[in-house]
């Protein structure tokens, strides 16, 4: 029982919800409304004949019951939504008209003293605002031209340093490989920190003319020094 207490309801809100039994039902209601109304609200009593036959007599018209009520619906169904997109389009095309018509309206009427006013302020305004943004613009392209060129002075520094180092390298490879050559450095480097004169012969006259080519000594007064390059290249050789 409960099934089909169940698959009754089931039917019921199907067509109920369907857009066509739901249209022809009103559909049917318009053009029938004097069935339910004799139905349900006029007392048997007025009536000199039973009330079902009475609607049986006066409204069992088939055109009534089922032609119109299916020719409503079909209407209702296919042609009212044409009409109703035709409607919309209309309306949108009237709005965009009276926009365009109002914009033109609008762009052809004079300004007042005090709109015009307030425009100039407000271009002059926006011009000093693009101006500041603009040097800002600049100072910061000319900040990054100051970096990069910064850049390449230290990259162009290290890569001197880095030959320097290199060409240092080679020469104290050079003196380490040769015993009179190291043996004449380790004489001249005691000279030097001891601050006391150098012994000349010809390996150390040789030496000492070489390492001020290199740039690893000089003789700013009487005695020797070790120059910057000096003491760097006194880390690549050994005793």
């Amino acid at each position: 029982m409960e099934e089909i207490k169940k698959s009754i309801s089931a039917i019921l809100y199907e067509r109920t919800t369907s857009p066509l039994f739901g249209t022809f039902i009103v559909s049917w209601l318009l053009w029938n409304w004097k069935i339910p109304y004799l139905s349900f609200f006029v007392s048997e009593n007025k009536f000199k004949i039973n009330k079902i036959e009475y609607i049986i007599a006066n409204y069992n018209d088939t055109h009534y019951l089922i032609t119109y009520p299916l020719i409503s619906t079909l209407i209702l169904l296919t042609i009212i939504p044409f009409l109703s997109n035709g409607a919309y389009w209309l309306s949108i095309n009237f709005e965009n008209w009276k926009s365009k018509h109002k914009n033109l309206i609008e762009s052809k009427q004079l300004l007042t003293v005090e709109q015009s006013i307030e425009l100039r302020e407000q271009i002059f305004k926006q011009e000093e605002r693009f101006s500041k943004l603009v040097q800002d613009k600049n100072s910061e392209i000319e900040s990054l031209k100051k970096q990069i060129e910064s850049d390449k002075t230290v990259e162009k520094v290290d890569e001197k340093i880095d030959d320097s180092n290199s060409e240092l390298e080679k020469l104290a490879e050079r003196i380490m490989n040769n015993s009179y050559e190291l043996e004449a450095f380790n004489t001249l480097t005691r000279a030097i920190q001891n601050n006391y004169r150098i012994q000349n012969d010809a390996t150390t006259t040789k030496l000492i003319a070489l390492l001020e080519s290199y740039d690893i000594i000089h003789k700013p007064e009487a005695l020797y020094k070790f120059t910057d390059t000096g003491r760097r290249f006194l880390r690549f050789i050994t005793a």
